[in-house]
């Protein structure tokens, strides 16, 4: 599957859907700022207390949740990227063989980075996914994702703060 933006208005989407996925999993306290002109993978700026550098204090339980913890918001950051690109701005739906590659790229990194098996996988994909699904299908949250990339795509950084005050919408759907 091909993730790369097509224009402009594409990346506004796609970084919209990633804003969105972080504030319906109460997760908005780990966005530093959202921008535009940044390079793909750096379109959100994390506080770095999202960082893990490993701290010898830390239990190894503690240590693998906390990384669970960021593999599941990528998870969930990439699904609302692509989904609201697909969903919102496309009005299209998401291929099942781009699903399934989806599932195989997340299969891969959940082996590698917190030792879960694809099982343990799949079930986080398709309790994600189908939340997603949902919620990227709704139509006030359309709304709210094409007022969030206008105010983007103008201003072209947006500090968390920014963020929360432009997706607050989201709370009362």
């Amino acid at each position: 599957m091909n993730l790369r933006y097509i224009d402009e208005e594409d990346k506004c989407y796609g970084i919209t859907g990633m804003a969105i996925s972080l504030i319906i999993w109460d997760a908005e306290d780990v966005i530093a700022s959202v921008r535009l002109d940044a390079e793909p993978n750096d379109v959100i700026e994390f506080v770095p207390e999202y960082y893990f550098n490993g701290n010898p204090r830390l239990s190894p339980k503690a240590a693998w949740t906390h990384i669970l913890q960021h593999y599941q918001a990528s998870m969930g950051m990439t699904l609302g990227n692509v989904l609201c690109r697909k969903y919102v701005l496309h009005h299209d739906e998401l291929d099942p063989a781009d699903k399934e590659s989806l599932l195989k790229c997340f299969e891969e990194e959940g082996r590698e980075s917190c030792s879960l098996d694809s099982d343990e996988v799949r079930r986080m994909f398709d309790k994600s996914y189908s939340y997603l699904h949902k919620v990227f299908n709704h139509s006030g949250v359309h709304s709210i994702a094409h007022d969030f990339a206008r105010v983007l795509k103008m201003h072209r950084e947006l500090s968390r703060a920014d963020v929360i005050e432009h997706l607050r919408a989201l709370s009362i759907l």
